[in-house]
């Protein structure tokens, strides 16, 4: 599976639904959060979430790893505002859908917040799955979103 630079939000949720699928022998749940409530949660956190307009995959895209092995370079992003400057203290949540990535402890999601230079970087994952194509998505909130294509040999 590859993406294109700059990936849709309709493109990525395509995507990560399509992993899901794959992944769980064509189950999967949905829940659907819209812009209008998750907004009230970011100002409630106190942080700038509301604020990230975009995302932008620095690194850790297309990466191979092999089973049982740490993930070579560590998923980075930034987040910016609609004037593209980028925003300090917003919370972004790192996901991984499928079953062959995991974060630290085992978890399958984890959230990092943005520095002043709008970048957060994600703790090392471990590729714990069978090899295949597997997928990460960050999101900021419910307007930003990227996704991160790591294979797994």
């Amino acid at each position: 599976m590859s993406f294109p630079l700059k990936r849709s939000a309709a493109a990525v949720a395509t995507a990560v639904l399509g992993v899901v699928l794959a992944a769980t022998g064509g189950q999967a749940h949905a829940s659907l959060t819209t812009t209008a409530q998750a907004a009230p949660r970011a100002s409630a956190l106190g942080d700038s979430t509301s604020q990230v307009d975009r995302l932008w995959a620095l690194e850790g895209d297309e990466q191979t790893v092999k089973a049982g092995q740490q993930v070579p370079v560590r998923l980075k992003v930034r987040a910016v505002n609609a004037n593209h400057k980028p925003v300090e203290g917003a919370t972004i949540t790192f996901s991984t859908p499928g079953p062959g990535l995991k974060f630290p402890n085992g978890d399958d999601d984890t959230t990092v917040t943005t520095d002043k230079d709008g970048y957060a970087t994600a703790p090392v994952l471990k590729a714990t799955g069978q090899p295949g194509a597997d997928l990460v998505t960050a999101h900021a909130g419910s307007k930003a979103q990227v996704a991160f294509e790591i294979t797994i040999s």
